[in-house]
């Protein structure tokens, strides 16, 4: 997944915080750009999946 504002690799970004919820890990990242991304990262077979739920894009 890459930020939507600026295209910078999103597993670049930095993690503010995890949150276990009843459907796998809330992820809140910031970009180097400052857009918050919000990920649900779920258990899929032999690995884990980062589905990308919402993006907060700072107002400049």
């Amino acid at each position: 997944m890459r930020c939507r504002h600026c295209g910078w690799p999103g597993d670049e970004a930095e993690v503010l915080s995890t949150h276990a919820t009843s459907e796998g890990w809330v992820r809140y990242r910031r970009c180097v750009c400052g857009a918050v991304s919000i990920e649900l990262v779920r258990l899929a077979g032999p690995g884990v999946r980062a589905e990308p739920v919402r993006e907060v894009v700072p107002a400049l």
